[in-house]
């Protein structure tokens, strides 16, 4: 009896080191990050298949623990990259005590400087993911002005092909649609970049901008409740673009909102339909 208990202890031993020394061992399949390169305090999103894998997971940049996470129900891990972290090149590790102990994912901690100055104008990202949750109106039109909370001298500018009846399409049209500077900085790396794209029949924007490196960047975006974006976004100011600190303030108010979500970066996009007075509406 003693001989067989023993025998099966020992099996059950060889079975689990063999477990946690397989290298074919998955137990985060479809492991995944939203963002590549994000500066200390801003959120990360990790995706696994299903998500639910995440639960619980520590998160290490380098050997420094990611304290702040959350679980985002049907989406993943949102970690904040922690302070103490020096930027560059580090590890992102993934607890991982079924198989490897950790699961390590390439990462850069990056600076405002990288904000500014890199060539394929990789956009600052929002301090925290957005999840949209509330129901939100369609705006009278989706023409003219959208501009980043974060920096208002980023802009958006939408407009549609018309129809024989003057009503709005679908469709952007790539001639007069721009990523540019809302006060015509010259130099900046959005100035002046050819947009393309369409709206579908869910309401969801597909566009694609054409970057004067030659670069192309396609993003996928939703309108939203201003009430999901961070707070410190949801009331005006003027933040980058001093050539519209003047406005009334009948067009000081943040009414609409869209959530872009770049397909290369997985980086989020925030902007909001500045209405600016006596630029006309092309088409309804």
């Amino acid at each position: 009896m003693i001989n067989r208990l023993s025998i099966a202890f020992f099996s059950l031993l060889i079975i689990v080191a063999n477990y946690h020394c397989n290298p074919d061992c998955d137990s985060l399949p479809g492991l995944s990050i939203s963002t590549a390169e994000n500066p200390t305090g801003y959120e990360v999103l990790i995706r696994a298949n299903p998500p639910t894998a995440l639960q619980g997971r520590k998160v290490y940049f380098d050997d420094v623990l990611a304290e702040k996470s959350r679980f985002i129900d049907g989406m993943g891990l949102a970690v904040t990259v922690p302070d103490g972290v020096d930027p560059g090149k580090v590890e992102m590790k993934i607890e991982d005590p079924d198989c490897l102990d950790f699961v390590a994912l390439d990462f850069n901690v990056t600076t405002a400087d990288f904000f500014q100055n890199n060539p394929d104008y990789v956009f600052p990202p929002l301090p925290e993911i957005i999840i949209p949750m509330l129901p939100t109106d369609f705006p009278p039109s989706i023409e003219n002005a959208w501009l980043s909370p974060q920096n208002l001298d980023y802009c958006l500018w939408f407009k549609f092909v018309p129809d024989s009846d003057g009503n709005c399409t679908q469709t952007l049209n790539p001639l007069t649609s721009f990523e540019q500077s809302t006060c015509g900085t010259s130099g900046v790396l959005y100035e002046a970049n050819h947009m393309s794209g369409f709206m579908d029949s869910r309401n969801i924007l597909h566009l694609s901008i054409e970057r004067a490196n030659g670069s192309l960047e396609e993003f996928e975006g939703q309108l939203i409740n201003p009430n999901d974006a961070p707070e410190q976004y949801r009331a005006w100011n003027s933040t980058g673009a001093d050539c519209i600190s003047g406005l009334p303030s009948q067009y000081k108010k943040r009414r609409h909102m869209m959530l872009l979500t770049s397909k290369s970066t997985g980086r989020q996009l925030l902007i909001y339909q500045q209405e600016i007075p006596d630029v006309p509406v092309d088409c309804l």
